[in-house]
């Protein structure tokens, strides 16, 4: 293999999730020149990736000409995605062997037949078509710039405080519906206070105003740090409490334990195997979450009947308290 092309236009949190192929093609092929397609977003998360040899950002309207040129006769393309544009590119550009989950344009279709399978493990099955494989199944942290490290740096020295231990809290995802109440995160984030340990908040710009209404008890970092600065803010932490959400994946790239609250998505399928305590009910009806012919229900039992209890016995041993 000289040259083998990777694409991937997805959301953060996939974007981290399928970071171990470049790992095992790269390690695999040592001499191979790897080409990545991503989003915009992913450009900001695979920058200066050690197993990448050129990044290219792509969104619907960019010139194709330069994508076509810089995957031009590789030896393979591995499309990570189920967009038929990347897979079309891929052919456009003289690849003889195309691999992917979806149909248009790729002549090597591999079976995605277990809905419950790992997601790191269904991208690496993608990799073992061309031969590459790793035991290494850790999810690779973004490159961080010194600048960006300081910033991180002040944040944290300034929410910690004089406290004993810092933990990061991301109560909101792309979907509500994965969301546990606000109010049930408010009253760990009271039980932490008084156990003197501090709760910082991360999210998105979008999500600053209602942080500051939703936890007025915890330092609101909302919209104040970049994707390569909430991971290693993360990393500095002591614990990460969150549900099925991007901010999970950046944990996982870090040594920092977490805990998962789970409700209509699949844990097996995208919880961290690694320092995570995944709390989930599993009713009869689950998963109903972006599962085809099935509408979520309004009630979310699945997630709403997860008690604080049973989110304050896990922060309990995770951090042993009381010992």
């Amino acid at each position: 293999m000289r040259k083998i092309c990777i694409m991937h236009q997805a959301s953060i949190g996939d974007t981290l999730i399928a970071t171990p192929v470049y790992r095992a093609v790269k390690e695999t092929y040592p001499q191979c020149k790897t080409v990545v397609i991503t989003s915009y977003a992913g450009y900001e998360l695979l920058y200066k990736n050690p197993y990448i040899d050129v990044l290219m950002p792509y969104k619907k309207g960019d010139k194709i000409f330069p994508i076509i040129k810089a995957m031009w006769r590789a030896d393979a393309a591995l499309i990570l995605d189920y967009r038929y544009r990347n897979a079309l590119y891929a052919f456009l550009a003289m690849i003889p062997k195309r691999i992917g989950y979806g149909k248009d344009f790729i002549n090597v279709k591999v079976n995605n037949s277990d809905p419950h399978e790992f997601e790191v493990l269904k991208y690496l099955r993608l990799a073992e078509q061309i031969g590459a494989y790793t035991d290494n199944l850790t999810l690779i942290k973004p490159h961080i710039s010194s600048e960006e490290i300081e910033h991180v740096n002040k944040l944290y020295n300034e929410a910690k405080g004089n406290n004993n231990r810092l933990i990061v809290i991301a109560p909101y995802s792309l979907a509500k519906i994965k969301d546990w109440k606000p109010a049930k995160y408010y009253e760990i984030i009271e039980r932490l206070k008084s156990a003197n340990i501090v709760s910082v908040i991360l999210g998105g710009k979008e999500q600053t105003e209602l942080a500051a209404k939703d936890f007025p008890n915890a330092v609101n970092l909302a919209g104040k740090t970049n994707l390569r600065e909430s991971a290693e803010f993360i990393a500095k932490a002591d614990l990460m409490i969150c549900g099925c959400t991007s901010m999970l994946h950046f944990c996982a790239t870090t040594d920092t334990p977490s805990i998962a609250i789970y409700g209509p998505t699949l844990p097996d399928k995208w919880a961290p195997r690694k320092n995570c305590t995944v709390i989930t009910h599993r009713l009869d009806c689950s998963p109903c979450y972006c599962i085809e012919g099935k509408t979520p229900c309004q009630s979310i039992r699945c997630l709403n009947d997860i008690s604080i209890d049973e989110v304050w016995t896990a922060v309990k041993n995770t951090l042993h308290l009381g010992e």
